[in-house]
């Protein structure tokens, strides 16, 4: 009976020190995630190439480090689902073959936190809007379809008139003229 439990016990220690080296080496083996991140204007459409499109970054939150970054570039998306329609819970609204995206693949060795961060419209820097969301990706489940969507508030404004370089008089009436558009 005592050889049996010292079988056992010798077993269990070598048993599990394999186990354990195996998932050492598991670990250190990066797996490529694939993820998308779609940037939308509040209440309104993708944030597309005709207003220059979004900057993407995407960083480590622990190390700090970027892991990639980039443009979205593309389509504006479907007007009639998007600002028309009604939507229901986990309805696809933004994800149509149209409609622009940033996507991205990152070897990943395990859990990892990290924030993305976007900043549109990139063809009127006087009206950047930034947003970010932090999240955790996980080595191999992919982020796909709708992505990660981060919504930008505000809007896009050129002042038309006056023009920047006619002096204004105190007292005198101005007109002001501007052209406001969505992101």
């Amino acid at each position: 009976m005592c050889r049996f439990f010292i079988f056992l016990l010798g077993f269990v220690i070598l048993g599990g020190g394999s186990l354990f080296f195996t998932s050492v080496s598991f670990a250190a083996e990066k797996i490529p995630t694939k993820f998308i991140v779609r940037v939308v204007s509040k209440d309104a459409k993708v944030v597309g190439s005709g207003v220059g499109g979004a900057f993407v970054r995407i960083k480590n939150i622990e190390t700090g480090a970027i892991l990639v970054q980039g443009k979205q570039l593309g389509g504006t998306g479907d007007t009639e689902r998007i600002m028309v329609q009604p939507h229901q819970r986990g309805e696809v609204l933004y994800g149509t073959p149209d409609a622009a995206f940033f996507q991205t693949e990152i070897p990943l060795d395990r859990p990892t936190q990290v924030e993305i961060y976007a900043e549109a419209p990139l063809a009127y820097p006087h009206n950047i809007q930034r947003g970010s969301k932090t999240l955790t990706l996980i080595p191999g489940k992919h982020v796909l379809g709708e992505g990660v969507v981060i919504e930008l508030n505000g809007l896009i404004v050129n002042l038309q008139n006056p023009s920047a370089e006619e002096s204004l008089k105190k007292g005198r009436d101005i007109s002001v003229r501007a052209e406001v558009r969505m992101l």
